[in-house]
C-alpha cells in the first residue's frame, strides 16, 4: 500500500480555490497601476495603518485633506485601479468649420504679404476665391 490513497487517484471537485478568481482579478487590475497611483496607494496604506486620521495623514505627507478624501472614495469605488489618473481630453471636440482650401489660401497670402492684417486677407479671400 503506497501513500494515503493506496495508489488510487484523489478526486478533485473544483479547480479553483475559494476566492482565487477575485484575487487573480485584483492582481490583474493592480498590474496596470501608474507610478502616481502607486504613490497614492502608499499614502492610503500609511493612512490606514495610523488610525485612519485624515488630518494626521495630510500633515504627514504635506497635503490637504480634500485629495485624501477623494482618493479614499476612488479606492472604494474602483479598487486600486480607480486611483489611476483619468483622461483629461474632452469627450467631444469641435470639428473645424474652415475648409482646408481657405486655410491653404490664407497661408499662401500670409507668406506673400506678412504685414497684411486678418481683416484685409479676409476681404481678399471673399472677393477672389470664395465669390
Amino acid at each position: 500500500m503506497k501513500g494515503r490513497y493506496a495508489g488510487g487517484h484523489m478526486t478533485i471537485y473544483g479547480h479553483l480555490l475559494p476566492g482565487a478568481l477575485r484575487i487573480a482579478r485584483l492582481a490583474e487590475r493592480t498590474g496596470y497601476l501608474t507610478e502616481r497611483a502607486k504613490y497614492k496607494l502608499k499614502i492610503l496604506d500609511w493612512h490606514k495603518a495610523h488610525g485612519e486620521n485624515i488630518s494626521l495623514s495630510a500633515r504627514h505627507f504635506g497635503l490637504t485633506r480634500k485629495p485624501l478624501r477623494e482618493w479614499l472614495k476612488q479606492l472604494k469605488q474602483g479598487g486600486p485601479a480607480g486611483l489611476n489618473e483619468k483622461s483629461k481630453v474632452p469627450k467631444h471636440r469641435r470639428s473645424p468649420t474652415t475648409s482646408s482650401e481657405v486655410i491653404w489660401q490664407t497661408v499662401k497670402i500670409r507668406k506673400q504679404y506678412p504685414a497684411w492684417s486678418k481683416c484685409k486677407i479676409r476681404r481678399i479671400l471673399e472677393r477672389e476665391y470664395m465669390a
